[in-house]
C-alpha cells in the first residue's frame, strides 16, 4: 500500500516553503493573507493558521499581529559541540581514566592573567595542570586557571579522582563563554607530557567562561591522536534578537 496523500495543512506549508526556496518571495516580503490562502486551497482558517505557525517555528516566516506573515531572512548555520567531562567520556568508551597532576597551586596572577579575569595584578588564581590518561596513555593535557573567590571549592578537589570541569558543571551550571580551536605542533613540556612524536600535530582548545559574578575560568586543552577530534551537530543560528539576549 502506498503512502497516504499529504494533508491540506502539509500542502499549504509546502507551497509557501517552495515559493521561498525558489526566490519568488524574498526576505521581508509579506506572504498571502490567511483569507487569501483559505480561498486558494479551500481550507479552514484553522488549517491555514497552523501551516503558517509551523513555518514560523521552522524559521521560514515571522509574524506580526495585525499585519500578517513575512518571509524571514536566511539564518547562518552554526556547529554545536557538547562539552563532556573527560572521565565520563573515557569510561563511556569502556576504558579506564587516570590522571597525573603536574601542578595544583594558588599563585599570584600575572598582569595579563589579571586583565583576563578583571582582577588586580598579584591577586590569587588557582592554577592546575593535569594530564588525563585513557588506559594508561596520555589523552588530554589540561592547563586551567580558576578564580578561587568565585569557586572556592576548587582548591580542595582531588584532581586524581575528580575533574575541575565536573565541579564547574555542578557549581556554576549557567555560564557563558567563548573558545578558540586550532591545530598546532606541541613543544617542550607539552610535547613531553603527551608523549608526542616530533612533528605530530595536536588540537588546542582555549576556552574562557564567565558567570554573573565575573570570569570563572580559563583553560587550555591539548589533544593528539584519535582523540583530537571535535564531533557535533549543525544547527540554525538563532535570530539576531535572540542571540543578543
Amino acid at each position: 500500500m502506498g503512502d497516504a496523500a499529504p494533508s491540506l495543512h502539509d500542502r499549504i506549508a509546502a507551497h509557501i516553503a517552495r515559493q521561498i526556496s525558489i526566490g519568488a518571495w524574498g526576505a521581508g516580503e509579506r506572504v498571502p493573507s490567511e483569507s487569501a490562502l483559505m480561498a486558494q486551497f479551500g481550507a479552514s482558517r484553522m488549517t491555514v493558521h497552523h501551516a503558517l505557525r509551523e513555518l514560523t517555528t521552522r524559521g521560514l516566516l515571522w509574524r506580526q499581529k495585525g499585519r500578517g506573515s513575512f518571509v524571514a531572512a536566511a539564518r547562518p548555520y552554526v556547529s554545536v559541540y557538547g562539552h563532556q567531562d573527560i572521565i565520563a567520556e573515557i569510561e563511556g568508551r569502556g576504558s579506564r581514566h587516570s590522571a597525573r597532576v603536574i601542578r595544583q597551586i594558588l599563585r599570584p596572577a600575572s598582569a595579563e592573567e589579571a586583565a583576563d579575569f578583571a582582577l588586580e595584578a598579584g591577586e590569587p588564581l588557582f592554577h592546575a595542570v593535569v594530564v588525563h590518561h585513557e588506559d594508561g596513555a596520555p589523552l588530554e593535557l589540561e592547563d586551567r586557571l580558576l578564580n578561587p573567590l568565585i569557586l572556592p571549592g576548587c582548591m580542595d578537589i582531588d584532581l586524581e579522582k575528580r575533574t575541575l570541569f565536573s565541579l564547574l558543571l555542578n557549581s556554576r551550571p549557567h555560564r557563558e563563554g567563548g573558545e578558540t580551536v586550532r591545530a598546532l605542533l606541541a613543544e617542550g613540556e607539552d610535547r613531553a607530557l603527551l608523549r608526542l612524536a616530533a612533528g605530530q600535530p595536536c588540537l588546542e582548545v582555549v576556552r574562557r567562561t564567565w558567570s554573573p559574578e565575573g570570569v570563572v575560568t580559563r583553560v587550555r586543552l591539548l589533544r593528539a591522536g584519535p582523540g583530537a577530534a571535535m564531533r557535533g551537530r549543525i544547527a540554525t543560528a538563532p535570530p539576531a534578537e535572540e542571540a543578543q539576549r
